[in-house]
This record gives structure tokens, sequence and C-alpha cells, in this order.
């Protein structure tokens, strides 16, 4: 039986970083985003909307509970960390009626105006504005991110341990052997230099190879103070948690 974390951090945030020197240790997998939070919805769905004959949902409930384990079947290690947005309170639910709770969060984390900026270099929108309130909403990257916080902080504090970006960048080691002591699982010695690159297919997300090294923009001339202004509750939430 593999033991099971949860990543649900902000995106932009260091995720990609994170999983670089995490997945050095040979007993631990951190993937990429998964499809675990729709599976689970979806077997509810068919659990909720089918009358129980002959054991129907006993059986459903095998399949939902061994839903992680067949999900990571191929990964041989033991310690396995989702990374999904399994703390919004939507998918938080999900886990607590399904019994797969409790289990330990990792919420990555940084100042919001750093986030928006990174997003707008990355996506090069025609319309800043325009764009920023898409990220903003509900089920935006940000928005989703950010009820996802504040469900974790009002609810499971307990179980929850924040990663601010800042740190990881600069106390790297002290900052992922704090982890390894909230996740209760033996430390493993990583490198901070000459890290690997995280394979992705869409090379959105790419990191700095050679060490680990926060790189500086002027934030303030790309990112409008209007936004800020408006979204102020979220950037406090953000202010409180990630600097």
């Amino acid at each position: 039986m593999k033991e099971l974390f949860f990543l649900s951090g902000a995106f932009r945030c260091g995720n990609t970083l994170l999983r670089s020197i995490l997945n050095q240790n040979p007993n631990l997998y951190v993937g990429p985003n998964s499809l675990t939070p729709e599976i689970l919805y979806r077997l509810s769905l068919i659990k909720q909307n089918y009358v129980d004959e002959e054991g129907f949902h006993k059986n459903l409930d095998y399949v939902i509970k061994n839903v992680f384990n067949n999900y990571y079947k191929d990964i041989k290690k033991d310690y396995i960390i989702d990374q999904a947005r399994w703390g919004t309170e939507g998918n938080f639910l999900l886990l607590q009626k399904n019994k797969l709770l409790p289990k330990k969060f990792i919420f990555l984390i940084r100042p919001l105006e750093e986030i928006i900026e990174s997003y707008i270099r990355l996506d090069k929108p025609a319309d800043v504005y325009l764009y920023c309130d898409s990220l903003f909403t509900e089920h935006g990257r940000i928005g989703q991110a950010a009820l996802a916080l504040k469900n974790l902080t009002d609810n499971y504090k307990k179980n929850l341990h924040i990663i601010k970006y800042n740190d990881l960048c600069k106390t790297p080691e002290k900052t992922i052997k704090e982890l390894y002591n909230f996740l209760d699982i033996p430390y493993f010695k990583h490198r901070f230099k000459n890290l690997d690159q995280v394979d992705d297919s869409q090379k959105v997300t790419t990191i700095r190879t050679d060490k680990v090294k926060k790189q500086k923009y002027s934030n303030k001339k790309i990112v409008p103070k209007e936004i800020l202004e408006k979204y102020k509750e979220i950037n406090e939430l953000y202010k409180k948690y990630g600097t």
C-alpha cells in the first residue's frame, strides 16, 4: 500500500521545481497534475445516480477506495504526492465523503503580484485586464487556488504544510527538510544544483537547472495596480501566507 499525500498549491509558485527536487528520491514520486479528482467525481456520480442493487454500492466503494493505488500502479515507490486541486471545497468533500481522509496537504505559494506577473509573461495577453479577470474566476487558475488555500487554512490547517516560493529558492535544503519532517518520512539527501528538467511535452513549465535561484523581474511595470486593488481580498490572503 502506497502512502499518499496531496500537493494543492497555486500554479507558477515552484511546483515544477519541487517535483524536480523531490523526484531525486528513489522512493518518492511527485507527478504532474493528475486526473484523480475527475475520476473520483465521476465514480461518485455513478454511485449517486444508480440504485443499490445486489451490493452495487459496496462494489463501487471498493473501486473508489483503490483509485489512487490503481492510478499509480506502475509507480514502484512507497510515497506518492498527488498534484491536483484537492484543496477546493468540492474536491475536499469528495475525499471526505469517500473516507479518503485524513491525509497531509502541501501548498506552494508566492506573493500574488509575482504570480500575476508570471502568467502575463507566459501568455502575453492582448488585454491584460480581461486576462486577469479570467484568472480570478471561481475556476480560473488563481481564483481556484485561492479558494483551495482558504478552505484548507480554515478547515484543515493541522494537516497543511505551506511552502513559500521565496523560501524554496533562498533556502532549498532547509525547506525540503521541513517538508520531510511534516510528511514524517525518511529524509533523502537531495542535490540543489544540476537539477533534472521535468519532462513537459508542452514546454510551458521549465526550471533553471544549474541551481535553485529566483529570477527577479519588475512586477510593477507589468501588473496594473488596479488589478491588485480589485482582488484585494485574495491579495491579502496571499500576503498572509506567501510573504
